[in-house]
């Protein structure tokens, strides 16, 4: 009897402990989010609430906006949610419509539904160590155009704290039509393409910590993009790019850099290429000789191509191939 009254004891004591550690932590949860809202000027929400009681904090922000150089993101509202026993794991769910305003031009999202996934290393500035982020039937408004996607993801992993590694991918893109048929008049381009991917580092200036919501919002100050893969299929014909290597923008949004490109169906792409005018017809005849020799041999239809980008033109050896537009 003696042990049972001690363990009854001990149960009854240990939840008034942990339902004080859960007051404790939301009181103070709400004071410092408060403080972050009054002190940072860059981040506005008309009110928060805090719940979850006893094991989860569950932070609701409603109307919530960020302005930050050149954008200004705002939701009706957003939700995080962390385990009272792990804080340093986020989990933030997003609300279906989203209004962002980028470079002065209004931007809507909307989507299924999107969350993402925030890991910071334990300790005081909670430097943010890998992030996950999925939306799902995504349609970006912007203008008059509508792009939609089955999905798209992003992932990052710190390299240190200012340094981020990243992957973005979207799934089953489908551009704006009427930019397509404007870009494109000759439909020489697909209008869905099956995957997009692109990969890079991003710099800060200074870490993605606890800090940065304290003051002003930490800046990019350096992007280098290390891969990039699009597919699309025609029928039972699937045409795959993908390029790896290091390209960085300059101050006018041109690409400049060195990358490997492995193109599947390549005989058919400059066959598109050339007929979209992306390729100076006088260089068409060189251009095939120089690449036949990077087929892999044993799949003529595939091929590997060191190229270099110069101010957005695209160059194999000293023979221009084409141009890409500057990225801003």
């Amino acid at each position: 009897m003696r042990a049972i009254l001690f363990m009854l004891s001990a149960a009854v004591l240990a939840t008034l402990a942990w339902g004080g550690y859960w007051f404790v932590g939301a009181r103070g949860l709400d004071r410092t989010v408060s403080g972050l809202l009054d002190a940072n000027r860059h981040v506005e929400a008309q009110g928060h609430r805090v719940r979850g009681f006893p094991n989860r904090f569950d932070l609701t922000f409603s109307e919530p906006r960020i302005a930050a150089t050149g954008l200004t993101w705002q939701a009706p509202f957003v939700q995080v949610f962390a385990l009272s026993y792990r804080p340093h794991h986020l989990i933030v769910v997003f609300a279906n419509d989203q209004l962002f305003e980028i470079g002065g031009e209004a931007m809507t999202l909307h989507s299924a539904d999107m969350r993402a996934s925030l890991v910071m290393e334990p300790g005081l500035s909670l430097p943010l160590e890998r992030l996950v982020l999925v939306i799902e039937n995504p349609e970006a408004s912007l203008n008059t155009q509508t792009h939609r996607a089955d999905a798209l993801r992003l992932g990052s992993n710190a390299q240190s704290p200012e340094r981020h590694e990243f992957a973005i991918q979207i799934e089953a893109a489908f551009p704006d039509a009427g930019m397509m048929n404007a870009l494109d008049p000759g439909a020489h381009w697909p209008r869905r393409f099956d995957a997009m991917r692109i990969e890079g580092v991003a710099a800060f200036d200074r870490p993605l910590d606890r800090a940065a919501l304290e003051g002003g919002l930490p800046e990019l100050v350096d992007m280098v993009f290390t891969g990039a893969r699009v597919i699309w299929s025609e029928g039972e014909t699937v045409t795959d790019i993908a390029a790896s290597g290091e390209l960085r923008a300059d101050s006018r949004g041109r690409l400049n850099g060195e990358v490997t490109l492995d193109i599947r169906n390549w005989r058919a792409l400059m066959r598109r290429a050339g007929e979209a005018g992306l390729m100076p017809a006088e260089h068409a005849f060189l251009i095939e000789m120089a690449l036949s020799g990077m087929v892999d041999p044993e799949n003529p239809d595939r091929l590997e191509a060191p190229i270099t980008l110069r101010d957005g033109d695209i160059l194999l050896g000293p023979v221009i191939l084409g141009s890409l537009p500057p990225l801003f």
